[in-house]
Formats: structure tokens, sequence, C-alpha cells
């Protein structure tokens, strides 16, 4: 060791976990054993616990699990304070942290990177020395890794300013590098025990949503509890601009559940914060449909075939789908091509996705037919790019990058008997009261779903209970789609 390197001792091995290595590892190695992978492939961050292992171990185990096989290029752990009050973003100003399986080089490129970017993000030791939130979730990475750097970040003062401030840093700087974002809190402290599942319920539904503003404005209004509510919520924030549009909850229990003592219990959760591919446009959270007041158009199951869309249209729907992308961006005016062709004039719904190297940037359909095809293509174009509520508005240097496919769905038949689904070819839009979901056919044959899977997951899109499609009141629709884009045709 160089003597004069900066390390961060570890100040809670033998309290919080093991200070023994080979005691560590068995433990370690156990908790993942008995963890599930969900083989989720483009996982941006992670939120895990930061409590002893005995009682949280097992918990953050199942977020590990998911990043086992997968390799990143540095990974940054937001935390709070616990201890030390600072207005201020803090990022380790070291060489290093050291833990019972030995030392972790911080990656002072891109801290530096971090630091420069705003004068609220600072190098600095406060909220490093004394705080457990960070170290805890290093012996599973060197477990996972072995070698790696990281950047060590501690949210002083969780209000909305230092909130917002690292989560657009991490997102701006890092959007298009192989990095893992690690939010480290514990859910509501010192409950009993069914109060505490209660309050704790309102953070996996919000995270498993995937809606941010819901949650940071929640957790600044005090209603819900996460000592690590700011970390969470920058790390969800800086995810979408990285491209993550999915959320799924891992596991979830609380202290209670480990030592019996059920009168004051801490909250733990582990969750994945991911990439769903961009084939999968309505399973994604937050696509919005437009007019969502008319009525359904129906159709004879003959109709639900695929509109005559031969290679010429497809190439002119691309075409004004990019032309109605750059003039948004640009605030330009464009001419658009004469659009007489009576297939492109009948009324259609459609969604238009925009992509970057694989990654979801933005994704917005209407689901009904109530303008022309084309004219519904050039207006999703430019929601899309200017109107998703889980990205920031499309730049003019992102323009070149972005790549688009569009979606162009038949008429919606709403249906009496569920075996007249044909996975693979049908996608489902669901319709009970106030509440509606859609998932787009490959979605169900991307899952290998059956039908009843199928008709339970569109009713989760919805917000409703999987097997409300046996219900009365509860609408069933089936389409199907035809989907081409601009890596098949070219620009």
């Amino acid at each position: 060791m160089n003597r004069y390197e900066k390390i961060r001792e570890s100040i809670v091995a033998g309290s919080f976990y093991s200070n023994d290595p080979y005691v560590l590892r068995l433990q370690i190695e156990d908790f993942l054993k008995n963890a599930k992978n969900h083989n989720l492939k483009d996982i941006k961050a992670i939120i895990c616990p930061h409590a002893g292992y005995i009682y949280s171990g097992q918990v953050a185990a199942f977020s590990y699990k998911q990043i086992e096989d997968k390799k990143y290029d540095s990974i940054i752990i937001i935390s709070p304070s616990h201890s030390e009050y600072f207005d201020f973003i803090s990022v380790y100003d070291g060489d290093a942290y050291n833990t019972p399986f030995g030392k972790i080089n911080i990656d002072k490129e891109r801290s530096r990177l971090l630091a420069d970017y705003d004068k609220n993000i600072k190098f600095s030791e406060h909220g490093h020395y004394n705080e457990h939130s960070v170290e805890v979730q290093l012996p599973f990475l060197q477990y996972i890794y072995k070698d790696f750097r990281f950047i060590p970040v501690v949210i002083g003062a969780q209000n909305k300013k230092n909130i917002e401030c690292i989560g657009k840093a991490v997102g701006d700087i890092f959007a298009n590098q192989n990095i893992l974002i690690i939010a480290s809190t514990d859910l509501s402290h010192y409950h009993q025990y069914g109060e505490a599942l209660a309050l704790d319920k309102e953070v996996e539904k919000l995270v498993s949503e995937f809606d941010i503003d819901n949650l940071e404005n929640e957790f600044l209004k005090n209603n819900i509890e996460m000592c690590g509510g700011g970390p969470v919520i920058a790390a969800m924030m800086a995810a979408k601009k990285m491209g993550a549009n999915k959320a799924v909850i891992l596991k979830y229990q609380n202290s209670g559940d480990v030592s019996g003592e059920k009168q004051a219990v801490v909250g733990y959760l582990s969750a994945a914060i991911f990439t769903e591919k961009t084939s999968r446009l309505s399973d994604n959270p937050g696509e919005k449909s437009r007019n969502e007041n008319e009525s359904e158009n129906t159709a004879d199951e003959n109709d639900l075939t695929s509109m005559e869309l031969n290679d010429s249209r497809k190439k002119l729907l691309l075409e004004i789908a990019r032309k109605s992308l750059v003039s948004s961006v640009l605030k330009t005016n464009v001419s658009y091509p004469d659009v007489s062709d009576s297939v492109l004039n009948e009324k259609c719904g459609a969604f238009v996705t925009l992509s970057i190297s694989g990654n979801l940037r933005g994704c917005i359909g209407n689901i009904r037919a109530s303008a022309p095809l084309w004219e519904t293509v050039r207006k999703m174009a430019r929601e899309a790019a200017l109107s998703d509520p889980r990205f920031y508005p499309v730049s003019k240097n992102e323009i070149d990058d972005i790549e688009i496919e569009i979606s162009v769905l038949s008429p919606f038949i709403l249906i009496n008997d569920t075996s007249q689904i044909e996975v693979g070819r049908h996608g489902l839009f669901i319709k009970k009261g106030f509440h509606q979901g859609l998932l787009l056919p490959q979605v169900a044959a991307d899952y290998n779903w059956d039908t009843v899977e199928f008709l339970g997951q569109t009713c989760r899109k919805a917000g409703l209970p999987e097997l409300c499609w046996k219900e009365k009141n509860c609408e069933i629709y089936i389409f199907s789609a035809t989907v081409f884009s601009e890596e098949q045709f070219g620009r």
C-alpha cells in the first residue's frame, strides 16, 4: 500500500457483517444461492438495503444476484448521510475504501467528471468516514467482481435541489457509458409490523410503476419513508436518462421477519431498474394514448389482418416520422411529402419508438383510429421526441443517433371468449372503469406466456388484479400490429 494513499477504512466490519474474510465469503455465497435470478438483460441501477447482514443481507442478495453475470466499466453508489448534515453532494476525495476483502480503488476520472458538473457536487470527506450505507454494499461487489473501481457519493440534505442535481449529473455524464448505479436505502423505521407493511407497500408501488415524479413528491412531503429516498429517486432519474424504462421489485421483508420481534421493525427492499427491449413497446411504463374518451373501433375478426403496408409505404411513413422528429427538436418548418395514398389516409392507431444504440429514448402512441395513419405517425414522432414523461426532450445533438421504429395497430375487437386470443399474433387491451392497459403482440411471445399469463399481465399493466379479466365488467379487446424501422429500410 502506498503510504500516501488516503484510505477510508471499514467502520462496521465486525458489527454489520463479519470481519473474517472466510466467514464473510461463506455468508455472501449463501445469500446469493438463496436469491432468484430474474434474467434481466440491461440493468442500469439496483436498489439495496444497508442494514446489518443478519437482517438485510438476504434482501440485498436479490439485487446483486441480477448482476452476477454482468460487467460494468464503473459503479456509482449513492447513499444518504445518517449522522452528518451538509447541504451538498459529497464525492469521496480519497483513493480507496477498505473492507475485510481488501482495498477497492476509487474511479478518480469519473469522480472528477461528477465534481466538475455542478457547484453543489464537491470532493469531500463529509458523509464518508462515519457512514455505513456505502460500505455495506462493497463486500457483495467484491465477491462478484473481485477487482473494480467505484464512485462513492453521499447526499447530505435530501432536498429537491440535491436529489435532482445528482440525478441529472449522473444521467447526463454517463448516459452512453456502461455504468451501474446502486441506491442504498432502508424503508420505514420502527413501526409496528402491520403499519410498516402498509407504509412500505406504497414505496413498492411507486418504484415498480417507475413513477419517479410521485415518488419524489411523496418523499419530500414525508408521506413515505426511506432513509435513502434521495439516492433512490436520483438513481431512477439517472437510469431513465440512461435508457431505463422499467423497474421490478425483487424482494421485500422487514426485520420482524428475521427476528420475530414485530413491535418496532425496519423495512428492506431490493429492486432492479432496467431497459426493456424496444420491441416490447407496451410493456414500458408511462406509455400514453390520446383521445381516451372516444369509443373503441370494432370490426369483424376477418379485419384483424395487417394493413396493406408495402415497403414503399413503410419507407414513406419513416420519412414522415424522421422529418417530424427533426423539425420538432430544431423548431423549424419542414415540407412533408404529399400523401394521397388511400392506405396511408385510413384512420389507424400507431406507436412511434425512438432508440439510441438499442436503448429506448422515447415511445408514444395513439391507440385510437382517430386520424389518418400518416398524420398519426407525424404527431406521435413529435410526442415521442418531446413529451414522453420518462425522458428529457430529445436534444439536437441526439438527432443523428436516433433510430425510429413504427408500430401500426389494427382495429380493436371486443371479445367475449378468451379462446379467441392467439398468443404471438394478438395484442391485448383490457379496460375496467377508469383503468386500462395495453400489451403488444410481441410481448407475450418474448416472455413465452400462455393466454392466462398474458391476460394477467395486461390486467397488471392496467393497475388491476391479475384475475380481473374473469369479471363480467372487464372488457377485453384483441388487435395485431405491423412493426418496421429505419434499421430495416435505412434513412
